[in-house]
């Protein structure tokens, strides 16, 4: 299953390709200048007959890049040498074909590593260099790089060569730097929030008990100073479990692992740290979300998991990952006390956990359902368009 950007460069480069044919075929027949001097004209027509079938092919069979297979290299190193070798059977830098020789590199560009997109980029100025240096000593068919205008060819083609293979990368980086930047800040944002509403709330509720505390000793009041110290042990653990769940959740690193993989290790530690069963499940192959998208799909989970251990006095939690062609879904399911869905629109301290879930979601153009009673345990499904979150 193909992310939204592989469709995308896929379809650049067909239409690229097919283009490049296309222009391919005009300048053999309109400009003789562009062919090699001596080339039959049916060797011409076998070469763009050839070409054709394996352009229809290319466009129509796409490579499988994220497998970063050897096969995957095979495949854009053949694509390569067989443009090069085209050019270079062709005259060189004055062949019909020097358009349709930047494919593989803008592929690499598009799809692999820049240093991959720089190698081709090298090698297919020098492999024109070298052709035309040492076999215009032996054939009529390959000028001097010296003669006519084949240095300022050479030039032209070289840096054509390096802008395609380089600015694709750097574009996509600096998008990909801008959405981290605006994610980061967006996470602070998020953050200051859940820190006012919970630990500030904690330490100014236990602020207020310690100087009941400290009127009841006054006072020879001793029984209820001890009760009263209880209830403040009680919201220091409280607020010492809450902010280790703080730290495990940010301390949990997507950047490197998919959604999934981020997601079921989490879960695992969850339900270890907690002693509650929770059962992850999820497609395979999982389509690879944008990084905004798996961060906030990863901090959705792991608020309402953070609500589950605070309030629903849950045994068990089923966490599941869902994809069709129109959302990415995911659902959190418990077994515990469940809550009244009319207490949500008063806003009770405690519950701004299921507002920040909201919060999340609609900032992807998504929506949450909440199906919960009292007793009856409790169900979260967020559901994202897929067109928003697809990478």
């Amino acid at each position: 299953m193909h992310t939204r950007y592989e469709r995308e460069a896929y379809q650049f480069l067909a239409v690229y390709r097919f283009l490049a044919y296309a222009l391919a075929v005009m300048f053999t027949q309109i400009a003789p200048f562009f062919t090699a001097p001596r080339m039959p004209p049916l060797q011409l027509y076998i070469i763009l007959s050839t070409l054709g079938v394996y352009t229809i092919l290319k466009v129509f069979s796409p490579l499988q890049w994220r497998e970063r297979s050897p096969m995957t290299y095979l495949i854009l190193i053949g694509d390569f040498l067989l443009s090069i070798l085209l050019v270079i059977y062709t005259n060189g830098l004055n062949s019909s074909f020097l358009l349709y020789s930047l494919t593989p590199i803008m592929t690499a560009a598009l799809l692999f590593e820049e240093k991959i997109a720089l190698a081709l980029a090298a090698t297919a100025s020098i492999a024109l260099s070298i052709s035309h240096i040492a076999l215009s000593q032996f054939t009529d068919m390959f000028a001097s790089i010296m003669q006519g205008h084949n240095l300022t060819l050479l030039i032209v083609y070289t840096l054509f060569c390096f802008v395609v293979a380089t600015v694709p990368y750097r574009i996509n980086l600096n998008i990909r730097r801008r959405i981290e930047r605006e994610a980061i800040i967006e996470e602070r944002r998020r953050i200051a929030r859940e820190i006012h509403d919970g630990v500030a709330q904690s330490l100014s509720y236990l602020n207020m008990k310690t100087k009941t505390v400290s009127d009841l000793l006054s006072s020879q009041n001793t029984m209820q100073a001890l009760t009263e110290i209880n209830e403040i042990r009680e919201v220091v653990q409280d607020t010492y479990e809450d902010i280790r769940e703080s730290i495990d959740q940010l301390s949990t690193e997507i950047r490197t692992i998919p959604i999934m993989t981020a997601l079921g290790n989490y879960v695992r530690e969850f339900g270890q740290n907690n002693g509650i069963k929770v059962r992850f499940t999820a497609p395979k192959p999982f389509p690879r979300l944008s990084p905004v998208a798996e961060l906030q799909l990863l901090r959705i989970a792991q608020e309402a998991l953070t609500n589950v251990r605070r309030h629903a006095l849950a045994s068990e939690i089923e966490v599941k990952l869902e994809t069709n062609p129109q959302s990415v879904e995911m659902s959190i399911k418990d077994n515990g006390r469940g809550f009244n869905l009319l207490d949500l629109e008063k806003s009770p301290p405690g519950y701004h956990g299921l507002t920040i879930i909201k919060e999340r979601a609609e900032g992807l153009g998504g929506t949450v359902d909440i199906s919960t009673a009292p007793g009856q345990g409790t169900e979260i499904k967020v559901s994202l368009p897929v067109e928003k979150v697809r990478l």
